[in-house]
């Protein structure tokens, strides 16, 4: 069993349905309209409806979360503005 922490980050996201995370730190906050985590690039904000957590391993660094996704923003500890990677699809 590979119990290395990625560091490398990386997002896939299919459909704006799923999103599959690497280079997660931890998962600091949740619930079904929010997921707040802190990665190797920064903290990430995921916003939405009907959101789960299907799989976090803060071992492998691996995050993975299902719901409809309005909204993906990395903001730093400092700076609680956030930059928007979907601001521009929000329905």
């Amino acid at each position: 069993m590979n119990t290395e922490i990625i560091k490398d980050h990386k997002v896939f996201m299919s459909d704006r349905t799923r999103l599959e995370l690497t280079g997660i730190e931890d998962v600091e906050s949740f619930t079904d309209t929010s997921v707040i985590a802190v990665s190797s690039m920064g903290n990430i904000s995921i916003e939405g409806e009907e959101i789960k957590i299907e799989n976090f391993s803060s071992e492998s660094g691996k995050l993975t979360v299902n719901g409809k996704f309005d909204g993906f923003f990395y903001f730093g500890k400092e700076n609680s503005k956030k930059k928007g990677f979907l601001s521009g699809f929000k329905k």
